[in-house]
């Protein structure tokens, strides 16, 4: 049965925001763990934190073949290839700001105990340091990571490496329907 009285709170000061787009200082990273989606795939989720609260989740999946496009002049299995090597290097940029490239050497039989030995290697790692993170907005018009390095490094890191470039999206793109819209007020019969 369905109920609502006087009891029940609303808490409206406990929303979440992502991190906003550009390049964020004093940043935490407030943890990996392994996670599993709906259908039971494990994955990595990369938790950061702003000095404003604003978080930002950062996952990473085993690639799919089946949804992998090669480019042109490009076989399938070497456009796997790169998209599996441009995950595992997004994984090391960021692990290594907390572990040495020297020590950070982690391999799995599969996808899920890759994920399990990647979490391993990073328990009881000190994760105070602030950091300077690149945050874009992906094709679906979220805040995220972008999918090439360098997009995180310490505060001490000086001069900064992060840059903006020319590809990185700054700006969502206007919606379709805010776009029809807005082309059909000479059509209005009224």
């Amino acid at each position: 049965m369905y109920s609502i009285s006087k009891d029940l709170t609303v808490d409206a000061g406990n929303g979440m925001s992502p991190i906003p787009v550009g390049i964020n200082e004093n940043v935490k990273f407030s943890g990996l763990e392994k996670k599993a989606d709906k259908n039971g795939n494990s994955y990595l989720s990369f938790n950061f934190t702003d000095s404003d609260g604003n978080s930002l989740m950062h996952n990473e999946f085993e690639i799919n073949p089946q949804y992998v496009t090669p480019k042109e002049g490009e076989s399938k299995e070497d456009a796997v290839s790169r998209r599996v090597n441009s995950m595992l290097i997004r994984i090391k940029h960021i692990c290594t700001q907390f572990i040495s490239a020297d020590q950070f050497v982690v391999s799995g039989a599969d996808w899920s105990s890759f994920c399990d030995n990647v979490v391993q290697l990073m328990q009881n790692r000190d994760y105070s340091k602030a950091l300077r993170l690149k945050v874009v907005y992906n094709y679906r018009d979220y805040a995220s990571l972008p999918n090439y390095a360098p997009f995180v490094e310490t505060m001490e890191t000086s001069p900064s490496k992060l840059r903006i470039g020319k590809y990185d999206k700054l700006e969502k793109e206007e919606t379709k329907a805010v776009a029809e819209v807005a082309s059909t007020d000479d059509d209005l019969p009224f």
